[in-house]
Formats: C-alpha cells, sequence, structure tokens
C-alpha cells in the first residue's frame, strides 16, 4: 500500500494531537481527516473509505474502546491504532483482543507515530493480500473440481498460477513412462518455441525437484541445473520455481513457474502454490484410476458372451 494513497481518520478529543498527527503524518505523504467525537468519526468513515483509523481510548460520551468495536463490526478491513495517555496492560491486551492493530501510548514521538503506522499498513496490505488470494484459490479450485478432463483441469491450475501471482509463465510437466524425461503436458504464458526447445531430461533439468524437493533458480543463465539456459533467456525467464507433483507419495512430475524478474514469493503464495501443485497430483492420479477402471470396463465388455448387452 502506498503511503501516498493511504488515508487515514484520527479520533480524538484534543486538538493538539489533531495537529500532531496531522504534521507528522502529512509529511509523510498521507492524507489526515480528523474528528473530535466517535460519533463524528462514524459519520466521517460513512462518507469516504479510509485505511486506517487511530482512535483514543479516553473521549467522553463513546469511548475509544467501543468506538473499536463498532468500526471493527461495520468495517472489518479498517485497521485501526489505539492511543492513550493513561496505558495500562489490561487496555491494550483487550484492545489488541477486538481487533485493534496497534496501541501507541501518549505521549508519543514523531518517530514512534510513523513507526506504528507503518507496521498496521502493512499489516492491512498483507491481510488484504491473503484475502484476496484465499478466495481466488477458492473460485479456482471450484472451477478445477468441476472438471473431470486432466488438460481442462491442468489447465484451470496453471492459468491460475499466472493469474494470481503476475508472474511470466507457469507448466506442468509429467515424467513419461520410462521415469527419465518429461513432458510438458500444459503452459500458460510461454510461446510454442520455447515449449518445442527440445526434450526435457529428468536427470538434467532441476533434477532435485524430481526427487521431492521444491527448488527456487533464481538466475537462469548461470545456473548449470538449467538444461535449456540460452532458451530461457530468449523467452524472457529471469527465474524458476519447481514444485514436485506427488501422487501417493510418489513423485510424477514438476509445476514449474516462470519469472520476468527476480522475484522473492511471499509465505502465503508458496501456500497457494503448494496447494495448486498437490491439486494437479491429486487431478493426475485421479485420471489414471478412471483410465484403470475405463480400460477394466471394456476388457470386461469384451470377456461377455454375446447375448449379453451392456449399457455404455
Amino acid at each position: 500500500m502506498e503511503t501516498t494513497k493511504a488515508k487515514i481518520l484520527v479520533i480524538d478529543d484534543e486538538t493538539i494531537v489533531h495537529e500532531s498527527c496531522t504534521r507528522i503524518l502529512t509529511a509523510k505523504g498521507y492524507s489526515i481527516n480528523c474528528a473530535y467525537t466517535a460519533q463524528e468519526g462514524f459519520a466521517k468513515i460513512g462518507e469516504e473509505p479510509y485505511d486506517l483509523v487511530i482512535i483514543d481510548v479516553q473521549m467522553p460520551g463513546i469511548t475509544g474502546i467501543e468506538a473499536l468495536k463498532k468500526i471493527k463490526a461495520d468495517n472489518p478491513d479498517i485497521g485501526v491504532i489505539m492511543i492513550t495517555g493513561y496505558p495500562t496492560p489490561e487496555t491494550a491486551v483487550e484492545a489488541m483482543k477486538l481487533g485493534a492493530f496497534d496501541y501507541l501510548p501518549k505521549p508519543f514521538t514523531p518517530d514512534e507515530l510513523t513507526a506504528v503506522v507503518s507496521k498496521a499498513l502493512e499489516k492491512k496490505r498483507v491481510l488484504i493480500e491473503t484475502q484476496h488470494l484465499e478466495s481466488a484459490y477458492q473460485d479456482a479450485t471450484k472451477a478445477i473440481s468441476s472438471s473431470l478432463n486432466l488438460n481442462e483441469v491442468l489447465g484451470l491450475i496453471v492459468k491460475s498460477v499466472v493469474n494470481l501471482l503476475d508472474v511470466r509463465g507457469c507448466g506442468v510437466n509429467l515424467l513419461d513412462a520410462t521415469g527419465k524425461r518429461l513432458e510438458t503436458r500444459v503452459a500458460c504464458g510461454l510461446s510454442e518455441g520455447y515449449l518445442a526447445k527440445g526434450p526435457i531430461f529428468a536427470e538434467k533439468s532441476i533434477t532435485e525437484a524430481i526427487e521431492g524437493k521444491t527448488v527456487f533458480i533464481k538466475d537462469v543463465s548461470n545456473d548449470s541445473r538449467i538444461q535449456y539456459p540460452s532458451e530461457a533467456q530468449n523467452e524472457g525467464v529471469v527465474s524458476i520455481l519447481s514444485i514436485p507433483l506427488n501422487a501417493k507419495d510418489q513423485v510424477i512430475g514438476v509445476l514449474r513457474v516462470y519469472t520476468g524478474a527476480v522475484r522473492q514469493f511471499t509465505d502465503k503464495e508458496m501456500d497457494l502454490i503448494y496447494r495448486l501443485a498437490e491439486q494437479a497430483g491429486i487431478a493426475v492420479m485421479n485420471a489414471k484410476l478412471y483410465q484403470g477402471i475405463k480400460n477394466d470396463y471394456e476388457s470386461l465388455k469384451k470377456e461377455l458372451p454375446p447375448h449379453f448387452k451392456v449399457d455404455d
């Protein structure tokens, strides 16, 4: 969340607090508005959205704790910081339990205020990102579970990775019957030329992933684990994340994520990738089970006497 776009509401009955917060935070690029009472603050929140609200614990009429309860009940996505000239451990614990991001005693220095505001906005950003990824993952899994076609399911998975994480591309490579070569089953964001670069040998292409380890290649141009470094560079690929695909505790292939710049994936992003990779492994296993049942069924039909009829 960019500080120049963050809007903050200060609810406090003291003018000096309004003036101090406005002076300190405006200088840091934040947009500041102020209210003297909780009721006035509620009205302002109803008029326009705020990223963060700073509330004094002790105020006439509706207290800061009561205001915190209402704000979080009506607008759960708003971050809240509690400030007070009479700090107690009990009040701090209660505020945090009710959803406050932080608790700042008065008087505070400019550095203390900006630090707690920056921390609260970062926490809010991470929460929103997590909610977005989780919602998008749920939407993706609904679409995935609605299809029995393996290529369609794997296609939805790689598209989900590319769209949700905004990466260069993603592909699912499955081991062939010999276990020595990887065959690209589906891909998204990668050119036909790159996909046709040549055979992918398991022992030459990020071997650790085939052995069950997650591997992140930071720079494809100077890593010996990449089989086709020149082709990757020509494709605009800078980094590759390789996740093993498992079925019944056996590696059956890899899900690879390609980025156009060096990138560090967050824990939430990695969790999303792992869950989608798990979905891919399940899809492959289910497809094999289905094909086995279908083959058994066809064999049974051939063995039945001619006068028996089996409806397909």
